[in-house]
């Protein structure tokens, strides 16, 4: 007599199939849901940037984007640089922007003095490194600059592109040439300047009389406008670029 074995089924009991398919649901279900999560975050930190546009006084409208508060155009970092050389190294017995050519006296630093434009562009320094600086800056600027015998200006040929160094701060290298004339016999000199600058971001002040300051006042928080310090600056090598 020939006993049958009980045959192996090919497939497992309906239960346990459903069993497993739960399972693999469940799990597909959780990480759809984690997907989901992870979505909606990034559509909430986009959300939060708001852009708007903004119409000018000419009549120009223009598009912002709201940034991260660290953030700055590399075109807003390169102008800081430009500005603090430029009205550092200009040199005139005569008042910038004054509509009645008003003559310079200068600005009293230690037994020297230096041109008013120069101690505006050091409101574009670290405090701590304004101070350091003032004095050596006022060592190079000459007495026959505020008796219009000697002039000054620069002329910047090179202004590379930031480079990011950390969140909130660049580097950025320059050259440029600083040009003294004697308006008596019109002699020049010629020097040359190339530095590297450190630019830092730092909060951007508010004048708490706005258009009613005084025009000292506005003038201080119009150069700390762009919300970036200068907080150091080398000697420029190419050749450590490269």
């Amino acid at each position: 007599m020939q006993v049958k074995r009980p045959q192996t089924p090919l497939l497992p009991e309906a239960k346990n199939l459903l069993a497993v398919c739960f399972l693999c649901l469940t799990g597909f279900n959780s990480l759809i849901f984690l997907l989901t999560l992870f979505t909606a975050f990034k559509v909430n930190k986009i959300a939060e940037r708001k852009t708007t546009f903004a119409q000018l006084v000419n009549g120009e409208t223009v598009y912002i984007a709201e940034q991260d508060r660290n953030w700055r155009y590399p075109a807003v970092i390169q102008k800081v640089v430009s500005d603090w050389t430029t009205l550092t190294f200009n040199w005139d017995d005569k008042l910038v922007g004054s509509n009645q050519n008003q003559t310079d006296s200068g600005i009293k630093v230690g037994n020297r003095r230096i041109p008013t434009a120069t101690w505006f562009a050091s409101l574009l320094l670290e405090p701590k490194f304004a101070q350091a600086s003032l004095p050596k800056i006022a060592e190079l600027v000459p007495t026959g600059v505020f008796t219009g015998q000697l002039r000054s200006t620069t002329i910047i040929s090179y202004l590379s592109e930031p480079r990011a160094v950390r969140l909130g701060e660049w580097e950025i290298d320059m050259i440029a040439t600083r040009i003294l004339v004697d308006r008596t016999t019109g002699r020049d000199e010629r020097i040359s300047f190339n530095r590297t600058f450190t630019v830092q971001a730092v909060e951007i002040p508010r004048s708490p009389l706005g258009k009613d300051a005084p025009l000292i006042e506005q003038k201080i928080y119009e150069m700390r406008s762009s919300g970036l310090q200068i907080t150091r600056m080398v000697e420029f090598n190419p050749q450590q670029r490269r």
